[in-house]
């Protein structure tokens, strides 16, 4: 009778393979793992535990940037959507440090990096890991303008990513073509033919003797003609199939405007331009079509693609946003923002 029955033979060999080695290896290193990761729920608590704070001073600043760029103070509503969007910035950065996006980006990381090698004095990279640790620790990387912008538009780029099933489809691009074909019609052009009256020749008398020259004009006059009767005009005195952009482009602002105003084969009164005046007439007009699906496909498609990313992002900020409290200092506040006060400003700093 053998020493070793079939059975024995059968499980000294199935402890000596190197697959049952490799999953014993593999279930150990997974629970360690499991152990060893943070719990989503602490995380969550440790990243909105502590309010998001828009003091008086940052108030400020948000003012006189307005009050720079517009020449005016902010009113109510805009007062309300720059600290809205400022707690969103902050909202996002946050989330944005909580999912470990400031580790996976290695311009971040350098920069950061770079500044501890600065404040340390030293002038080669050690141990890049732990100085990356201990700028963070410091808080670098919430004082830095440019980390913190990376790291939001990161955020912003990763929550309005689409998936294969929100990318647009066929019928929707065809819907989207039914609902905004009349926006999508080509504007309206006119060809027209135009004798100038330049200022600089004419500085006193440039309108007048538009207006005078008006009352004279034959309708059988020839083009050349027509030309004699005004001045040089170094863009040409006809123009084909131009529309009133083009024309405010070339002419000047309201040129276009006044232009499209007047009767086919009729004169204008004298329209000012950037160069004089100028007497116009409309020689043929024609009505803008709307272009064929397939020629604007693409645009109707990136169109979509957007705005689908924006309502993605924007539901993600939604439900981010009950997830913080608020805390708005106004103690120099010119508006309040009530308790009752729109979703995004949760609280006022006592």
């Amino acid at each position: 009778m053998s020493r070793n029955p079939p059975t024995a033979r059968l499980f000294r060999s199935a402890l000596q393979s190197p697959f049952l080695h490799f999953l014993v290896l593999g279930t150990a290193f997974f629970v360690v793992s499991r152990l060893s990761a943070p719990d989503p729920s602490a995380e969550l608590e440790a990243r909105t535990n502590r309010p998001i704070e828009i003091e008086a001073a940052r108030q400020a600043e948000l003012r006189n940037a307005f009050l720079e760029q517009m020449g005016r103070a902010p009113g109510e509503g805009e007062f309300r959507a720059m600290i809205s969007a400022e707690v969103d910035e902050e909202i996002l950065f946050r989330e944005a440090l909580a999912r470990g996006l400031l580790e996976r980006d290695g311009g971040v990381k350098t920069r950061l990096i770079q500044k501890m090698i600065f404040l340390e004095g030293s002038a080669e990279i050690k141990d890049a890991p732990a100085l990356l640790e201990r700028a963070k620790s410091l808080g670098l990387h919430k004082g830095d303008i440019v980390v913190r912008r990376i790291l939001v538009q990161k955020m912003r780029l990763l929550g309005s990513t689409l998936d294969a099933d929100a990318q647009p489809k066929e019928q929707d691009i065809k819907a989207a073509y039914e609902a905004q074909s009349e926006g999508l019609r080509e504007p309206d052009r006119r060809s027209i033919t135009q004798i100038f009256f330049s200022a600089d020749r004419r500085p006193n008398t440039a309108r007048a003797d538009a207006k005078a020259l008006r009352t004279k004009l034959a309708p059988g006059e020839t083009y050349e003609a027509l030309i004699a009767l005004g001045d040089p005009f170094p863009l040409g005195h006809v123009y084909e199939r131009r529309s009133e952009r083009d024309l405010d482009r070339s002419f000047g602002a309201r040129f276009g405007l006044e232009t499209f105003a007047t009767e086919v084969g009729t004169w204008s009164k004298p329209v000012e331009s950037a160069y004089g005046f100028h007497l116009v007439r409309v020689d043929r007009v024609e009505k803008g079509e709307i272009p064929m699906l397939e020629s604007v496909r693409k645009r109707l498609r990136h169109q979509l693609e957007q705005e689908r990313r924006e309502q993605q992002l924007e539901n993600l900020l939604s439900d981010l946003r009950t997830r913080y409290e608020i805390a708005l200092d106004a103690s120099d506040n010119p508006f309040p923002i009530p308790h009752t006060g729109p979703p995004e400003i949760q609280k006022e700093a006592r």
